[in-house]
């Protein structure tokens, strides 16, 4: 991983929100709708959406439109990509040292 993927990587994760909801679709293990996320981390659906817009970004979920057509609107489901990240002093200074 290039350092640059990396601050990218730690940036999304940089806040108790985001964290929160990395828990919950990993918990989930499923996509979940905008409206469901935010329900369900008790917080309003356009601070979960400003959020997993940062999340997406930093490539750590991924979103899909979906037509719902008997309720005549689109709704926006957001999935957990996978990743992996270890750190530890010794980590960061490997990662530097590959730049």
């Amino acid at each position: 991983m290039r350092l640059e993927e990396i601050a990218k990587l730690l940036d999304g994760l940089g806040h108790p929100l985001r964290l929160r909801i990395v828990a919950l679709l990993a918990e989930e293990g499923r996509p979940m709708y905008l409206n469901e996320i935010a329900r369900s981390l008790g917080v309003s659906r356009g601070l979960a959406k400003i959020h997993l817009k940062k999340l997406e970004k930093a490539g750590i979920v991924k979103s899909r439109l979906v037509i719902d057509e008997e309720r005549g609107k689109a709704l926006r489901f957001y999935e957990l990509l996978p990743f992996e990240l270890h750190v530890s002093p010794e980590s960061i200074r490997g990662w530097l040292d590959g730049e």
